[in-house]
């Protein structure tokens, strides 16, 4: 294939320009598909494949590797089937996405066994298969191979603390620090062991942990990570082994922190509360200060306008506006409080079973742009499918929400998972999803 055209794709290929290079790989198969060498075929089926994988085009990506697959002159097979298994992670499709990686996984000769590891690691994860998925991520964190070993012992931390196992975590994620993590994957990291070490109990080590992750500015912690956090300074506060002056190289305004001065107060749903919130009551919004004598100019306008009205048919009309007003205003002291339609619950409940069922998920999310829809299939590529949810904790708010759930995974075992919702309308729509640790409940 050494036609101006395949050329043209290669460059393309390997500077990037993925829609160049599918144009032009296309243009040849057109061309000369035909007259191409066994392997030739395959080779340009499997280039293709990778440009409509870069462009999260998964449907035609699998059909491409199956092209590919089909022609046994083609000798990158395994390099192909781990492709493919992407492609089936992102289609859904999770137990042939496993079959692909272990395909892979039995060619002796294949020179990046790490990837299909990573893989199959997410494959199990979607399956909610945490011990294989964990398993999976630990074979390719010790491939010597692995140019990127941190990416696994991540997500093998993650195993163990969905595990319960916050210890193995701790481990975990302090091996990633031995190969020389750039900043950002570094910061990450101390977050994660910020957390582990709160769910073990070592809360000290915690605040530690997060301090780092903090110290080279442009990094914030997540809102399952700010809860570890809170609690680690509350437990330390209360256990006197701890004083606002310790915590050197954080900004409790910019966090969020609560104060270890203020006493939390009990709310109406019975759960601690500090400080007095953001949550307007219903005599912040001046609705329910109608002053009687504005009643009694509302009941002479319509007393002008039908002056023929009886006595009696005056007072439906007065019920009738009092009850509207009462109808109103329980409406809006509603919304207010956070209710509306669909509910919290409701969508909650909706976005797990769609999950689990492998259907559209986007519809329950507040992003509509196609970069947000690409934030968001990262996001659920986490969550595993699970046989049911239980909403642990709900706190409403006017216009934003947010919600303790444990999903029942199919194999056995709950994982937690931190819901943060945004008011849309009258109803209520996701705004991101984060995992939540033992240590939180």
């Amino acid at each position: 294939m050494n036609s101006a055209n395949y050329i043209m794709a290669d460059t393309a290929y390997k500077n990037g320009d993925f829609v160049t290079a599918l144009k032009s790989f296309y243009t040849v198969l057109k061309e000369g598909g035909s007259d191409l060498e066994p392997g030739e075929l395959g080779l340009l089926y499997y280039r293709i494949g990778n440009c409509l994988l870069k462009m999260y085009t998964f449907n035609e990506a699998a059909i491409s590797y199956q092209k590919a697959l089909e022609d046994t002159g083609f000798t990158q097979r395994s390099a192909a089937k781990v492709n493919l298994g992407k492609a089936q992670l992102g289609l859904g499709h999770y137990e042939d996405a496993v079959q692909s990686f272990n395909e892979a996984l039995t060619d002796t000769t294949y020179a990046k066994p790490y990837q299909a590891q990573m893989g199959l690691g997410n494959a199990y994860t979607k399956l909610g298969m945490i011990v294989d998925a964990g398993t999976a991520y630990r074979n390719a964190a010790l491939d010597e191979r692995n140019p990127n070993p941190s990416k696994a012992l991540m997500s093998l931390g993650s195993c163990f603390m969905a595990l319960g196992r916050p210890e193995d975590a701790i481990e975990s994620y302090n091996a990633i620090f031995e190969f020389d993590p750039s900043q950002l994957v570094a910061q990450k990291a101390y977050e994660s062991l910020g957390q582990a070490f709160c769910a073990a109990g070592h809360y000290p080590e915690a605040l530690d942990a997060f301090s780092r992750a903090l110290e080279p500015g442009g990094f914030t912690l997540s809102g399952a990570a700010q809860a570890d956090y809170h609690k680690a300074l509350q437990v330390l506060h209360e256990s006197k082994a701890f004083s606002p002056e310790n915590l050197a190289g954080f900004d409790a305004q910019e966090l969020g922190v609560v104060n270890p001065e203020l006493e939390p107060t009990v709310g109406a749903d019975g759960n601690e509360v500090y400080g007095a919130g953001n949550v307007p009551t219903a005599n912040d919004t001046g609705f329910f200060d109608v002053a009687e004598s504005d009643l009694v100019r509302l009941s002479k306008k319509q007393m002008r306008g039908q002056r023929k009205l009886k006595h009696t048919g005056l007072k439906v009309i007065l019920t009738i506006i009092i009850l509207l007003i009462l109808v109103l205003g329980t409406a809006v002291f509603g919304y207010i409080q956070g209710f509306g339609w669909p509910t919290q619950e409701t969508v909650i409940e909706e976005i797990f079973a769609a999950n689990a069922a492998g259907t559209d998920t986007t519809r329950y999310w507040i992003a509509t742009s196609d970069e947000e829809i690409k934030v968001i299939e990262r996001i659920m590529d986490m969550v595993a499918p699970t046989a049911s949810v239980d909403i642990v904790f709900l706190e409403r708010g006017m216009t934003e929400s947010e919600a303790l759930v444990a999903a029942n995974l199919n194999e056995g075992g709950t994982v937690h998972y931190q819901v943060f919702l945004e008011r849309e309308g009258i109803g209520w729509k996701i705004s991101s999803i984060d995992l939540y640790f033992a240590s939180n409940q």
